[in-house]
């Protein structure tokens, strides 16, 4: 409570003016939950992030998602403080997050943010797993699977490397032989495993 209440009040105090307009800044930002130590409270979600210069200078900002809006507001100050102008480039790192990009729309930054590394892999284990759960039914869903388990693998490389347009040429080669899987039966109550992969991929 004590926190929030600081906050409240640094919030609207008046922005110290950066000594220059930055032609460039990085904002990364996640999103945490603190957890409530009152009886019948709900967590809090909380946005985390920060600014950074060229020059290695950064301004850390936090706000608690009662609405985009606020958080998003609470952005925009952090950027204006960090010498935000109409030409500034702004390049945004998130963890892949939908909420997260429409947040960043909301405070200004258009451009689509980018994933680091380790959620890039985090995704690559969950579509690895994916891959070693589809189904073998026939001859043609078994070459697929190999084919596509084969993919899985020559992508982390790629990516890793900064192999862009091979990384490309390897998920065109997965959708390609996809179509085995075309018709898949579904258990009752349970999403098919090609179509887990399917969402995995994209």
């Amino acid at each position: 409570n004590c926190t929030l209440r600081t906050g409240a009040e640094l919030r609207h105090s008046p922005l110290a003016m950066p000594p220059a307009a930055s032609a460039e800044l990085s904002v990364s930002v996640d999103s945490t939950f603190i957890r409530s130590c009152e009886p019948g409270e709900r967590h809090l979600e909380v946005q985390v992030g920060n600014v950074e210069t060229l020059d290695g200078t950064r301004r850390v900002f936090a706000a608690v998602t009662k609405s985009d809006a606020e958080a998003a507001e609470v952005i925009e100050r952090c950027l204006a403080g960090a010498g935000r102008t109409a030409g500034t480039r702004l390049t945004a790192f998130t963890d892949g997050c939908a909420g997260l990009r429409s947040l960043l729309r909301s405070a200004g930054v258009e451009a689509p943010p980018i994933l680091d590394w380790h959620h890039i892999a985090m995704n690559l284990q969950h579509l690895r797993q994916a891959a070693q759960g589809l189904p073998t039914r026939d001859q043609a869903q078994r070459t697929a699977k190999a084919v596509i388990i084969e993919a899985v693998e020559r992508l982390r490389w790629r990516l890793w490397h900064g192999k862009v347009k091979n990384a490309r040429d390897a998920i065109g080669r997965i959708r390609a032989v996809m179509r085995a899987y075309r018709g898949a039966r579904v258990r009752r109550g349970k999403e098919s495993a090609p179509r887990q992969f399917w969402a995995a991929l994209l």
